[in-house]
């Protein structure tokens, strides 16, 4: 018996068949074309969506069919889709890469006080959420939003043409600003804000509810049999944290990928006590919340550099940041495509300080990683600092591809960091949740049995180096932060979160 995992990022959808013992038995990938315009438009068309998920998952079953068990999805938060009575999309789908709520957002944030949004919801004053898109619509498309029967995220719209229904979990509705994180609820108030009631939102059920076999039409399109239950799942970076044990004891997860996160499993909603608002704490699974800081600016940092400026491939850009031996000295302020922390901003730009005659390529491309690094130790601290001290750090994504940057980060953060050998942690990690839901798996905390692990340790001699510059990264970003405040442009602003989405 197999489970069918599937998972929607902004440019890319991927499907798996996982066997009960995690082993990944088929695996298929469909790009996802992103419509972006000069406005700041960042959208998916709905059915070339539908087409692309229907795509990976034929592939990914090939003959296999019968043997299914389960279909699970996860998904990208941040989305809005209004639909009508019917289903039927009234425009694209929003993702979170869209800018154009930023015009209607001071106007939000005149009636509701951020700070109190915040302690709200879990979610900082950004206009990334889908509180803020439902703002915008309501003022510059207010037919559509009339006329919306439901407004969705990918994977709810996913889910409605599964099933007939839309549906929706904790960790995509905590991701819109809705929802009160402490009842799980949606909030009243803030319904109120944009004039929305709580029928034209989907049903919330539990990351593990059975919601039944799929219709007949959506069987016949997926090459499924009818009887195949859907499990509700959790949004991709909590389907990734899965993956990678994040329910095990003092574990925090790391994704470095072309955006980045650090997140830990908590028993309770945990906010940042200071004002700077770093942490996004999401609810995951009963009783569990996933508190942490997600950076838009990882792996982007690192193509951006070796495709336009440096001109080298990745082999080459190793090999030339491996050369350079040690520490740079150079700090390298990755902030490309802006910044989710309140406090440095969308409209914060990269800049690159300390630069001498005899820094090369090399220097530049290790500096960027250690730039990387340094804001995510930022992130880690804000964890520290608010009660969650994670004493094993587990990662996943394309950047641990890189022993150099690994060595970076584990000396950085100074800890180790292990890397399970795991193709695709968001499809085991909801494959997992399935088997849970089913009853056939007891305990989603361990790794699957004989998953190696790499273990990158800190190198002694770049530890006090590292330390050093990370207070002087500090310092010269506390000087930054003014200007990119009152100094950023309006191409700035089109090329916040501008690169594919890896899990938040």
């Amino acid at each position: 018996m197999w489970i069918l995992a599937v998972d929607i990022g902004t440019t890319h959808v991927k499907a798996g068949c996982l066997d009960p013992e995690g082993r990944l038995r088929r695996r298929a990938v469909r790009a996802l074309p992103l419509l972006r315009d000069e406005t700041g438009r960042a959208e998916h068309d709905p059915e070339a969506l539908w087409d692309a998920f229907v795509a990976a998952t034929r592939e990914a079953l090939g003959e296999e069919a019968p043997a299914v068990r389960g279909l699970i999805l996860s998904a990208y938060q941040l989305g809005l889709l209004p639909v009508d009575a019917r289903g039927r999309p009234l425009m694209g789908l929003m993702t979170l890469l869209d800018t154009r709520p930023r015009e209607t957002f001071p106007g939000l944030l005149a009636r509701i006080d951020g700070t109190i949004l915040y302690a709200r919801t879990g979610c900082p004053p950004l206009f990334h959420y889908p509180l803020a898109k439902l703002a915008w619509l309501r003022a510059r498309r207010p037919e559509i939003f009339r006329a919306a029967r439901w407004f969705l995220g990918a994977k709810e719209y996913l889910l409605l043409r599964l099933l007939g229904k839309p549906f929706t979990e904790p960790s995509l509705a905590t991701a819109t600003q809705l929802m009160d994180l402490r009842t799980l609820r949606w909030d009243p108030e803030l319904l109120a804000a944009v004039e929305l009631s709580a029928d034209r939102l989907p049903e919330v059920v539990a990351p593990e509810a059975r919601l039944g076999p799929l219709r007949p039409e959506a069987a016949a399109a997926l090459g499924l049999p009818p009887e195949v239950e859907v499990i509700a799942g959790v949004y991709d970076g909590g389907a990734m944290g899965l993956g990678l044990g994040a329910l095990a004891p003092g574990v925090g997860v790391m994704n470095l990928g072309t955006t980045a996160m650090i997140r830990m499993i908590a028993a309770q909603p945990v906010l940042d006590h200071s004002p700077r608002m770093r942490l996004q704490t999401y609810a995951l699974l009963p009783g569990r919340w996933f508190p942490g800081g997600a950076l838009n600016n990882a792996g982007i940092v690192r193509q951006w550099l070796q495709e336009a400026v440096l001109r080298v491939v990745d082999a080459e850009a190793e090999a030339l940041a491996e050369a350079t031996a040690g520490p740079t000295g150079i700090l390298f302020f990755p902030f490309l495509a802006g910044e989710r922390e309140p406090g440095i901003g969308p409209m914060a730009s990269g800049v690159i300080f300390g630069l001498r005659v005899h820094h090369g390529q090399g220097h530049l491309i290790r500096a960027a990683m250690e730039g990387v690094a340094f804001a995510l130790r930022r992130l880690l601290e804000a964890l520290r600092e608010n009660g969650l001290q994670p004493v094993r750090l587990r990662a996943g994504g394309g950047g641990t591809r890189s022993p150099l940057w690994m060595r970076i980060l584990a000396s950085v953060f100074e800890m180790p960091i292990e890397v399970p050998e795991i193709p695709e942690p968001s499809l085991l990690g909801s494959a997992m949740l399935a088997w849970k839901a089913l009853g056939i798996l007891p305990d989603l905390s361990a790794l699957p049995p004989g998953v190696p692990v790499r273990v990158y340790s800190p190198v002694e001699d770049w530890i006090p180096v590292y330390a050093e510059q990370f207070a002087r990264f500090q310092a010269v970003l506390a000087n930054l932060e003014a200007a990119f405040q009152h100094g950023g442009s309006s191409e700035a602003h089109h090329l916040t979160m501008g690169g594919a989405h890896e899990p938040l």
